[in-house]
């Protein structure tokens, strides 16, 4: 018979946590030292991971990608306060960094934008974030996302490759034991050629080709069969696929003797394990000792028992465990790992938000007034925090709630699981018996543990080599003229606005540091050699930025599969209708005449008046900033280009006319330069006159020919020597985030012509404490509005909501 511990005898023995005494064991030494490691886990290795709240989940050319930044440390979500300084790139559809910010963390928050130039071409982007001490995990915890930007899709589209590879099924015994005369669960999950999860069906047959059981997968290709495995005997799946082809995979061989551990988790309250032996096994390890050591969320449980019956089997109350992904682990007398189950608990949300606003009808252009409370599930208690919401248009942006992934979905599961996770939205939006089971599913088939308890209790832990960034450092060495170090030099840093200054002193190798320094992007600095007597024979040579973290191939399936988009060349002819006003292909134009300067293969005409090199505008906030006294002759007024005195007659009236603009090639009907970033140029070029005809008729006014640098980052620091000795810099600092554009209307303005799909954006909505906050915005015109609120508060709770009004 099922043997029963008292539960009362379980709960006593479950409550040793981290830092507590572990009850005395008959094998004392054995279960400290595994809670010792676990401690020292926990401790010494704290982990820090960041998630990014979007304010919509695809995007198109010409866009701004607004996102709010969290970054905890520890296993219990709290806001980290050990790194200062957080980088996050865009990542290009060929796996190469675009674009680069540096922000600064504050209590483990902050947040960016980028702007995507009118000239992106569709596809999958990724944007990836991560601290300097995310590092020494390589790239485990850090957040990486694709982002679809094409305007139309609510989420990537993967296409699948050549139809002659058969799908991947893989068959998963619970516990990674399968023993013989033991009923066993055993998860599978069917993926595709494109990396995506197939509906699967079969039968299961012993070596006598006998059926001992069917499966049917029963969401997104993962599903599970039980049967009880004969001593002696073999087993195989006949897997049945969509098309109607089949083929045979080949199950584990069962062990004649073994343990094995199972957990049903279908209770909304409590975990029931079974610890099962064969007689086999016990027969041999009757009445020896058995450890159940749970890991969950930084803290550690145990429970003891004794092998004194074929079946053991005890419920633990989720109430004591942390929400997200809890290791369980049976250990024998002398501290081997037998059978280990990954589960995942889904207790209720941490906090509570309730959203209402003023109407529940607006019409369009009305104002929107919205109330928050956030409240914590756990106790009638105000959550104080600084959250993040966006407001979205869903009728311009379509939303699949179970693709999508939160805050509550990336911290608490994906980033905690190997692989690519399909449609995580759907295991948290509306969760009932389905999606829990399918969700237990997934830990079965999907679990990644965080260590191997071979490599935890038996080897030494690895250095740590990346210390935490506190702040921006300005580095470098002094040397002289010919290149030899300059040591015991002093020299001093000067911030050019205030001129306060701070000092150093070389080492023995010339070099200086000035580190955990806080000053925004292109703040102005002078570096001073202090010692007068030698200026004229030493010069600074500075630091590059590193490399940053290298790129992996990102977590999405199959990651040299692209999108499915229209395919189509970007000529007029060809492109679909909302495209045609916006780009059109120029054909290869050859000038035959005097050529003063060759532009580069990304599309100049090769014959301008003025060129102007990337360095000459780095450094400005804008494009048409970095021109004004650059490019000549020209006027510069919102973004637009006019040649002065380049008036011409239109009816009766004289007006002037914008230069037309050239982007790689490509006519762009706007005309406003701003489109585009400064740190994404290569170098312009001017056109007047003659060499501008070579663009057509529309061209009369001038042509500014923009060519774009293909990829790379602004990591360079922009420097000018003022004198001998003493050295202008601009470098990279912190990143300064765009405050998001929320038109005000009133009923005699001009509605804009085109709608907005971000409505509202705030990165920091702050409750106070009342676990109150409110907001206001304009709407814009008809449809169904969505207001997202995520976040985590100063205690390390998690939270998120959704709330719907519609605008008639």
């Amino acid at each position: 018979m099922k043997k029963l511990l008292l539960l009362m005898f379980a709960v006593s023995c479950y409550n040793s946590i981290l830092h507590a005494q572990v009850a005395a064991v008959k094998n004392e030494g054995t279960t400290k030292e595994v809670v010792a490691k676990l401690q020292s886990l926990s401790t010494d290795r704290i982990i820090e991971k960041a998630y990014l709240h979007f304010d919509k989940p695809y995007y198109s050319p010409g866009d701004t990608i607004y996102f709010k930044a969290y970054v905890t440390a520890g296993e219990r979500h709290e806001l980290s306060k050990i790194s200062g300084v957080l980088h996050v790139d865009l990542i290009s559809k060929s796996d190469s960094v675009m674009q680069t910010l540096i922000l600064q963390l504050k209590n483990g928050l902050a947040w960016g934008d980028f702007a995507l130039p009118g000239y992106t071409s569709k596809g999958n982007y990724r944007i990836r974030a991560y601290t300097q001490w995310m590092q020494n995990t390589g790239n485990t915890y850090v957040f990486d996302k694709t982002i679809p930007v094409n305007g139309k899709s609510i989420a990537p589209v993967y296409a699948a490759k050549a139809t002659g590879t058969k799908a991947d099924v893989q068959f998963f015994p619970e516990g990674g034991t399968f023993v013989a005369a033991l009923p066993a669960k055993i998860a599978f999950k069917a993926v595709g050629s494109n990396g995506m999860g197939i509906y699967v069906k079969g039968i299961v047959v012993d070596n006598n080709n006998v059926e001992v059981g069917k499966f049917t997968s029963a969401h997104l290709g993962m599903g599970q069969i039980f049967i009880t495995p004969e001593d002696g005997k073999t087993y195989n799946a006949k897997v049945t696929y969509p098309d109607g082809s089949m083929n045979v995979v080949q199950l584990p061989v069962p062990q004649a003797k073994g343990i094995s551990l199972n957990v049903n988790n279908s209770d909304l309250a409590k975990l029931s394990i079974d610890i099962n032996a064969n007689k086999a096994y016990y027969l041999e390890n009757k009445n020896k000792e058995l450890n159940v050591v749970v890991y969950s969320a930084g803290v550690v449980k145990t429970v003891k028992t004794v092998l004194d019956n074929q079946v053991i089997g005890f419920d633990l109350p989720k109430k004591d465990l942390a929400s997200g992904i809890a290791q369980i682990t049976l250990f024998s007398d002398n501290g081997v790992p037998l059978s280990e189950r990954l589960v995942f608990i889904q207790n209720p949300v941490d906090i509570n938000f309730t959203i209402n606003s003023d109407k529940t009808t607006y019409a369009s252009h009305d104002k929107a007034h919205i109330t928050l409370n956030a409240k914590l599930a756990s106790a009638d208690k105000a959550s104080i925090g600084n959250f993040s919401v966006a407001v979205v248009d869903e009728s311009k942006v379509q939303i699949n709630e179970d693709m999508e992934s939160s805050i509550l979905s990336d911290l608490l599961l994906t980033s905690e699981l190997r692989g690519y996770v399909e449609q995580p939205g759907y295991y948290f939006n509306n969760v009932n018996a389905d999606t829990r089971n399918n969700l237990d599913i997934l830990m079965l088939t999907q679990g990644y543990r965080r260590f191997e308890w071979k490599q935890l209790l038996n080897e030494a832990p690895t250095p740590i080599a990346y210390k935490p960034e506190v702040g921006m450092d300005i580095k470098g060495a002094l040397v002289t003229n010919a290149g030899k170090p300059v040591p015991n030099e002093k020299i001093s840093l000067m911030l050019a606005s205030t001129m306060q200054s701070m000092n150093a002193v070389t080492d023995a190798n010339g070099r200086f540091s000035f580190p955990d320094l806080d000053f925004t992007d292109k703040t102005s600095f002078l570096l001073n050699i202090e010692n007068k007597s030698i200026r004229n024979r030493a010069k600074f040579l500075l630091d590059k930025a590193g490399a940053g973290l290298p790129i992996n191939k990102g977590n999405s399936p199959e990651r040299q599969i692209d999108m499915k988009l229209p395919d189509y060349n970007g000529t007029y002819e060809d492109a679909p209708d909302a495209d045609r006003n916006k780009v059109r292909k120029l054909k290869v134009v050859n000038i035959k005449d005097k050529v003063t300067y060759r532009s580069s293969s990304l599309g100049g005409a090769g014959n301008a008046d003025q060129v102007i090199l990337r360095k000459d505008i780095l450094a400005a906030p804008s494009l048409s900033q970095g021109l004004v006294g650059i490019a000549r002759n020209i006027d510069f007024v919102q973004g637009k280009a006019y040649i002065r005195n380049n008036a011409v007659f239109s009816g009766k009236s004289v007006v002037q006319e914008p230069m037309m603009v050239v982007v790689d090639g490509a006519i762009t009907q706007n005309g406003n330069i701003d489109s585009y970033l400064p740190t994404d140029i290569d170098n312009i070029e001017i056109l007047k006159g003659a060499n501008a005809s070579a663009y057509g008729l529309g061209a009369g006014a001038g042509v500014i020919v923009i060519n774009t640098r293909m990829g790379g980052t602004n990591d360079e620091v922009i420097s000018k020597e003022m004198s001998s000795g003493i050295l202008s810099i601009s470098p990279k600092g912190f990143y300064v985030a765009r405050q998001f554009y929320s038109p005000v209307y009133e009923a005699a303005k001009k509605w804009p012509e085109k709608d907005r799909a971000t409505i509202y954006w705030k990165p920091n909505l702050i409750t106070n404490d009342a676990g109150n906050a409110m907001f206001d915005y304009f709407n814009d015109g008809p449809g169904q509005y969505r207001v997202i609120v995520e976040g985590i508060d100063n205690a390390g709770n998690i939270g998120r909501a959704v709330y719907k009004y519609t605008v008639k």
